[in-house]
């Protein structure tokens, strides 16, 4: 990278920066999971939520290593909500820098790439996510890596070499990334090049070799291949085309929130332009076929989305468009200028979209949860940690927070850590699990003290007993929402539960 494309790129960095700002204190519950592990593998040397029970309750391995290898280093504890934050936004930074370098291997013009990191910077899921210090921007940083690499790797032995380490690296960091090598396995039959099959044999072997042996860890340490999270955030298997379409409802306003005008252009060059788009070229090929793979995926296994899901095709749809864009501007013989400046419009437009979407609907909600995750529900996870034993059993459905402040086990109900109450939860709603007591007497959790209930309002347990227990309100929390699609009050109340008789 010249001093000139250096120095054009802080532009996009400054603003990427400046965007951060406002969600600068900004963490889930998620992430105070992966610390959880994190802690516990300084602490212990062992992959667990709950000390001394090995289980496999977190969706980014890799970041779970990268936190405890930094804080093993710089310390564990509450410097590991520093460590998360600052890795994630280099993370989110690095992205956006690498999004100029990805739109340059597929030769698309300086300032179309300039264009492209510009509108990563802008994109406020990606913004939103990378503020708020999980993995996210990392696996988007690795997807944007998988993209470079994959331009030649077809035809170049060293770069087929590459597209498998990158590849390993985004499936160690998202579970997702797994559907990567069979994508990119159907691109490359219909790419004709006399070298593919052995530049692909190659990915293969890299992806293997450091994929592989994190699956002989996972089955045989922690017993199963996929996190627990896989499972506990998804349905069963639907094929039925109806239902396929309405839910890609929900995942097509997502997308089009941040990135539907050029999804139009992706799609204006398909059936305009159809073989003399570069969208169909071998470089890009693997590019569409993920765009459009990835949300039919999560369509037929049924997940449920959010919108960090979603980002592990941004970088695509985002170089894909402008790829489209470029093409049409050629197509219609615009002169230089003349297409620069329906180029610099088109970028214009979804910098200030983005820009205003997450000022007007992303930031005060996150803000809002942030908030009280970081300070109402911190603080009765301390208020357990104060008044309670070491040995007492916890319930609640928000897990990451309350292990890791209230230093006590936990019996979670959203079934993302444990397999026994994952099975629970595979046949019982929460609210059937809390109202019933399905949660008293487990085999794996033959006691428990506490209950966290989570609801629109507070006390609705008090002095109720259920299955034999008796529920004590002892504490409060109110947040204003779970997030953007959550509004609030929701109320936290803590029970302390007794058995009767």
């Amino acid at each position: 990278m010249t001093a000139r494309e250096f120095g054009a790129l802080l532009v996009p960095v400054a603003v990427f920066v400046a965007l951060l700002v406002p969600l600068k204190s900004g963490f889930t519950d998620d992430g105070y999971i992966h610390i959880q592990y994190a802690q516990n593998l300084i602490t212990r040397g062992e992959y667990s939520f709950n000390p001394g029970e090995v289980s496999f309750g977190t969706t980014s391995p890799l970041w779970v290593m990268m936190l405890a290898s930094v804080g093993k280093l710089l310390g564990g504890g509450e410097n590991l909500i520093s460590i998360s934050r600052a890795l994630s936004w280099f993370s989110g930074i690095a992205a956006v820098v690498l999004m100029f370098v990805f739109a340059r291997a597929l030769q698309l013009a300086w300032w179309t790439a300039w264009f492209c990191a510009m509108t990563m910077a802008t994109h406020a899921w990606h913004v939103r996510w990378s503020a708020l210090s999980m993995e996210t921007s990392l696996s988007v940083l690795a997807m944007v890596s998988v993209g470079i690499v994959s331009v030649s790797a077809y035809k170049a032995e060293t770069r087929a070499w590459g597209a498998g380490v990158v590849m390993a690296l985004a499936t160690l960091i998202r579970p997702e990334a797994y559907l990567l090598v069979p994508v990119y396995l159907l691109a490359m039959i219909v790419v004709g090049h006399e070298r593919k099959w052995a530049c692909v044999l190659r990915t293969l072997a890299a992806y293997a070799a450091l994929v592989a042996p994190w699956l002989l860890f996972a089955r045989f340490h922690l017993g199963q291949f996929l996190p627990n999270t896989a499972a506990a955030k998804r349905g069963g298997l639907t094929l039925d085309p109806l239902e396929i379409l309405d839910k890609l409802k929900p995942i097509f306003k997502i997308s089009a929130s941040t990135e539907g005008i050029l999804g139009v252009m992706i799609l204006v060059a398909i059936l305009g332009l159809r073989g003399r788009t570069r969208v169909f070229t071998p470089a890009c090929r693997f590019l569409l076929l993920w765009i459009i793979g990835l949300p039919i995926a999560y369509v037929v296994l049924d997940v449920q989305v959010l919108s960090r899901y979603m980002l592990l095709a941004t970088p695509f749809t985002i170089v894909l468009g402008y790829t489209a864009l470029e093409d049409i501007m050629f197509r219609l013989k615009t002169r230089h200028s003349a297409g620069r400046a329906a180029l610099a419009v088109v970028a214009l437009v979804v910098a200030i979209w983005n820009t205003g979407f997450y000022l007007g609907v992303v930031v005060e909600p996150s803000r809002s949860f942030s908030y009280g995750l970081t300070h109402e529900l911190k603080e009765v996870a301390r208020y357990l940690r104060e008044n309670s034993d070491l040995d007492d059993v916890v319930a609640a459905m928000d897990i990451g927070y309350l292990a890791f402040y209230s230093e006590r086990r936990v019996l979670d109900l959203g079934g993302l850590v444990d397999t026994e109450t994952n099975q629970l939860r595979e046949k019982s709603t929460y609210e059937e699990v809390v109202h019933r007591g399905l949660y008293l007497d487990l085999d794996g959790y033959p006691r428990v003290d506490f209950l966290v209930d989570r609801a629109r309002v507070p006390n609705r347990f008090q002095d109720s007993t259920i299955n034999g227990h008796r529920l004590q309100s002892v504490r409060v929390a109110r947040m204003d929402n779970l997030g953007i699609r959550s509004p609030g009050p929701y109320y936290f109340t803590l029970y302390r539960i007794r058995r009767q008789g």
